[in-house]
């Protein structure tokens, strides 16, 4: 059965006491299919208690222990069927530094470019939730991301675009970056050299990269996994590279 409900992400406000600014209501239907995949999930939003309670209590909120402010939302397989636009008040949560949106359902939206606006952001999680497209460029100005997960479940729903490289560029302290099934035909091989030499971990499943993979990745002094499963149509010293552990 699917049940409505209204989360308003307005009011988890910038702070414990101030719950009196309302923004526009972001709207999803709480279906349990949306998060079949983890047997676990449940809906975390249907115990937010929208009447002036501390925000900072409710199920999947952190909060910073003497600002108040909210620094981490944690959705990840809790139901949520619909789209996020750029207009979401989520984008309101400026102090944000961990955002989880993994196993929901987001109905093949495009990854808002909104998502830019959350310059603090440290851990960035939307994997295996639906969205298509082309990864926006915004994404670029999340200078401060040590993680970023846009894994998807079947090859090619989201794609990368030719500033790719770029993107890398400016996100220079990314430590995780894991782009399972995202469609990188249009991305250089020689390009994933942008990325920051504190990576730690790189998957690249099924990416549809073509071409000779940088050896040279393998010097990177934290690189610790590797994961490069590629098809049988792309190049064969793609292929054949599965799973690399530094020592």
């Amino acid at each position: 059965m699917n049940v409505d409900v209204t989360i308003n992400v307005g009011d988890i406000d910038s702070t414990r006491n101030d719950f009196d600014k309302h923004h526009p209501l972001d709207s999803f239907i709480i279906d349990r299919r949306a998060s079949a995949d983890d047997p676990a999930a449940y809906p975390k939003s249907e115990g937010w208690k929208l009447d002036g309670s501390d925000c900072c209590l409710w199920d999947g909120i952190e909060c910073d222990d003497i600002t108040g402010n909210v620094i981490g939302l944690d959705l990840s397989s809790s139901c949520l069927y619909g789209s996020i636009n750029s207009s979401s008040s989520l984008f309101q949560l400026l102090h944000l530094r961990t955002l989880n949106l993994a196993y929901n359902h987001f109905n093949h939206s495009h990854i808002p470019s909104a998502f830019g606006h959350l310059q603090n952001l440290v851990h960035l999680n939307l994997s295996y939730s639906w969205f298509s497209g082309t990864i926006p460029s915004s994404i670029s100005n999340l200078s401060k991301l040590s993680s970023l997960d846009l894994s998807t479940y079947y090859r090619f729903q989201l794609k990368t675009n030719s500033d790719f490289k770029i993107l890398l560029t400016k996100l220079g302290n990314l430590q995780v970056l894991h782009l399972d099934r995202v469609d990188m035909s249009s991305t250089v091989p020689n390009d994933i050299l942008a990325i920051s030499s504190s990576l730690v971990s790189l998957s690249l499943v099924a990416c549809n990269l073509q071409g000779e993979f940088p050896t040279r990745i393998y010097q990177f002094p934290k690189l610790e996994v590797l994961r490069l499963l590629f098809q049988p149509q792309s190049h064969r010293s793609l292929a054949r590279i599965s799973f690399y552990h530094s020592t």
